[in-house]
């Protein structure tokens, strides 16, 4: 037996050692599954990677070069050429801060690491008034941009005292800003294009946007009167028809931005402003912004005398801004204005009083107690939406209303206008190894209901309309950056126009009420194709050329006596220009260079027969330029006492010339051609230069002087107004005060060399009895002067932060 247990226990035992190496293999495998379910995952999720792109607010541009970090962390990285970025992280929920000179740090929480990351980036141009004065370079999206695009940031537009667009605009080569009033009838020149010469005040040929909101209305008119330039924070000038994404207008497109209140703060500003002839204006804004939202609100009051008789301006502003981020892909901008302008109309006067520097009104006006009183709202909501990193959206949803009162010279005209509609955007941006794409497409669409009524001293004719305008065009344009640092880049937009007229009057008697006549036009296509080549990282040369088309206006169809005319034909326009741009010096001189050649065929012009006029195609016109600017970033040290020193400069030079231009297309002996002469109201040369200068300690001093050659007023340049001279200052000091107070005061004036220059001139083909300037002349006038002595101003800005 013992034998036997003997013999039973030895295997019992074996067996006992074997089941203890299958349990703890068995522990070991279930471990090790616990590892691959629980841990494994942890650790693939600690090496997860977060992946997005860094965009600009506004422009939805990829932004290379912005510095990317993981708070409180030694992780960061730097998007590239596309704006792209991948960093790793080793926690579930985290801080992404990005940082960009040129913009505001963003800081962006991530919870969800799987959803489409996009950072959109304010620009610092936008922002609200804050303790610094700065010197600027070319921004990377100007250089790669096969365009001549006019800016101006925050500092540029508050080089005077800030309270018009003219002083600052008016540095732009290519671009002249004039105003019938000292506050009012504005109209901007883009390289000399004028749609029609009967037009002598207002827009149009261009388009302006405010906060994506358009200005121009679907009849073609853009009114200015009720536009608070105070309020801006950019302002962008495309010349010429060369972006196929905002319609293809011949003159060009202005897009204004209004400013942005200061990152993480919430704080009030007083402003007030003082000068010459009864100058005053006062603002007050409350504004806040945090990592979700930004709010801006302001009322603003303006008052002025003029050196004229019956030329008093009243202004009424009142503005709401508010940006909301709706998530980390999306971002809700709203706007809403309300406005109140009432300008006098004192008139124009002749060359005789002009250069005896006589400030009278013109008698006329002062009779019939002319002027121009405007109520209006803007109302807007743009929905920035990027629905993956390659694709986003824009879409704004707009209305803005309008009632104008204006009893002129020669009798009274009273409108009422409302505009409703949209525009949306598709953009797209890929890289794939040495070639990136990127490109947007959309749509726009305008519709203004309009109502005129009115009576003209002249023809005794009353007039009575109820009409409407559409306009629609879809763009699309691609950018293709190929190696050897070239991009194409190719474009086109298919515009159509629409105007229904249902004339109450014709001729004093009441007409079919019921009826309504249309004149719809041809859709057009307008491509355009450019090329640009990068020298350097910060030096570039293109070429371009580009197609556009200006509509007649509603105004251009119905005649003075209410007849319709539906035989006009749009204008047509064909731009080339070739250029450079870039920062040299390691970076201390920006400069840019244009040449251009414009075309523009069936050109509308003013026509009278007897009391009636009206409008017709009747030529051809050329316009050849050359555009330069420089700035130069002498100085640029916050730690040094003359901290700052920017000289600058821009010159225009025009060449515009009639080809095949009539006074008519009647082709009889009343016809006269003007074929070969320069074309009127365009000086051949523009020049402007300037001193930008700041201390650490808070002084500031900006001056500006510019220069504008002689100008013809008639199409067989029989008359002439002279050249002029203007020199501009201001001087500045901004302190901060404890924690929460800073100070802004400034001083300034313009016309300091009390030069006899002219706001304004009307053109035409002839001037019956107006002699040369100084020579003495008789009739209506065509002289809007400007103030003939020196003019002062001086404002205080008080601001509070929490």
């Amino acid at each position: 037996m013992d034998s036997d247990v003997k013999n039973f226990g030895m295997p019992s035992l074996h067996i006992l050692k074997i089941s203890e190496k299958e349990t703890y293999m068995n522990k070991f495998m279930f471990f090790l599954f616990v590892m691959i379910v629980f841990v494994v995952p942890a650790i693939l999720r600690a090496q997860t990677t977060v992946s997005g792109t860094v965009v600009d607010q506004q422009t939805h541009e990829s932004i290379p070069g912005a510095d990317v970090l993981i708070e409180g962390t030694g992780i960061n990285t730097t998007t590239d050429d596309g704006g792209k970025f991948t960093i790793s992280s080793d926690k579930n929920f985290m801080t992404i801060v990005v940082t960009r000179i040129g913009y505001q740090k963003k800081n962006v929480l991530v919870t969800d690491k799987t959803q489409p990351f996009i950072i959109q980036l304010v620009p610092v141009t936008l922002q609200l008034q804050g303790l610094d004065v700065t010197g600027r370079a070319l921004t990377g999206d100007r250089i790669m941009n096969a365009q001549s695009i006019g800016a101006l940031s925050y500092q540029d537009l508050n080089r005077a005292d800030g309270l018009s667009l003219e002083n600052s605009i008016n540095t732009i080569p290519g671009v002249f800003m004039r105003s019938r009033t000292a506050w009012g009838g504005a109209q901007i020149t883009i390289r000399g294009y004028y749609p029609n010469f009967s037009q002598n005040s207002n827009g149009y040929g261009s388009q302006v946007f405010l906060n994506n909101i358009p200005v121009t209305d679907a009849t073609g008119l853009t009114i200015l009167d009720d536009i608070d330039f105070s309020s801006l924070g950019s302002v962008e000038v495309i010349k010429g028809p060369a972006s196929s994404e905002y319609g293809s207008f011949i003159a060009g497109t202005l897009n204004l931005q209004t400013a942005k209140p200061t990152p993480n703060q919430t704080g009030f500003e007083e402003e007030a402003i003082g000068g010459s002839y009864g100058l005053f204006r006062d603002n007050t804004t409350f504004h806040t912004a945090n990592d979700n939202s930004a709010i801006v609100a302001d009322y603003g009051h303006q008052t002025y005398n003029s050196f004229r008789p019956n030329s008093i301006s009243k202004k009424d502003y009142v503005r709401f801004n508010g940006d909301f981020l709706a998530g980390t892909n999306q971002t809700i901008s709203t706007y809403f204005s309300y406005n109140h302008s009432f300008e006098q109309l004192s008139g124009e006067i002749d060359s005789t009083d002009f250069y005896n520097k006589k400030a009278i009104d013109n008698p006329v006006y002062a009779a019939n107690n002319s002027f121009i009183k405007i109520e209006s709202f803007r109302l807007g909501a743009t929905d920035d939406y990027w629905i993956s990193n390659q694709f986003d959206n824009q879409t704004t949803v707009f209305g803005t209303g309008q009632t104008m009162g204006q009893p002129y010279a020669h009798g009274f005209n009273d409108y009422n206008r409302f505009s409703f509609g949209a525009r949306s955007t598709f953009g797209f941006h890929e890289r794939f190894d040495d070639i990136s794409i990127s490109g947007k497409t959309g749509g726009f669409f305008q519709r203004t209901n309009y109502t005129a009524n009115g009576f003209s001293l002249n023809s005794h004719n009353p007039s009575d309309q109820e009409n409407y305008a559409m306009n629609y065009y879809g763009f699309t344009e691609w950018n293709v950056d190929l190696p050897m640092q070239f991009t194409v880049t190719v474009g086109g937009t298919v515009s159509w126009n629409e105007f229904g007229i249902r004339n109450m009057l014709v001729s004093k008697i009441i007409n079919d009420t019921t009826s309504i006549t249309v004149r719809s036009f041809t859709p057009i296509f307008t491509p355009r194709v450019s090329l640009l080549k990068m020298i350097t990282e910060d030096v570039s040369v293109y070429g371009s050329v580009s197609t556009g088309y200006t509509p007649p206006s509603l105004s251009n169809i119905v005649a003075s006596n209410g007849s319709i005319d539906l035989s006009l034909k749009p204008e047509r326009g064909i731009q080339y220009e070739v250029g450079t741009k870039g920062n040299v010096a390691n970076k201390k001189l920006s400069y840019e260079i244009a040449l251009f050649d414009m075309e523009n065929t069936d050109k509308l012009v003013s026509q009278k027969v007897g009391a009636v006029s009206f409008t017709t195609n009747a030529g051809k016109q050329r316009n050849r330029g050359a555009e330069v600017s420089l700035s130069c970033l002498a100085v640029d040290d916050k730690e040094e006492t003359i901290s700052l020193m920017r000289p600058w400069l821009s010159y225009t030079y025009s060449d515009f010339k009639y080809i095949d231009f009539r006074s008519d297309n009647n082709n009889n002996a009343a016809t006269v051609d003007f074929s070969g002469e320069d074309v009127a109201r365009t000086p051949r040369n523009i020049f402007n230069a300037g001193l930008d200068a700041a201390t650490n300690f808070g002084l500031y001093f900006f001056g500006s002087y510019q220069f504008v050659d002689k100008a013809y007023v008639t199409f067989n340049n029989s008359n002439l107004v002279n050249s002029y001279s203007i020199l501009s200052a201001k001087l500045g000091y901004q302190k901060q005060i404890g924690n929460h107070f800073s100070l802004d005061l400034s001083a300034g004036g313009d016309n300091l060399l009390g030069s006899t220059y002219y706001t304004f001139i009307f053109v035409g083909p002839n001037f019956a009895g107006l002699a040369q300037p100084k020579d003495g002349g008789t009739g209506d006038g065509y002289i809007l002067p400007g103030p003939y002595k020196a003019t002062f101003y001086g404002g205080v800005t008080l601001s509070y932060a929490l």
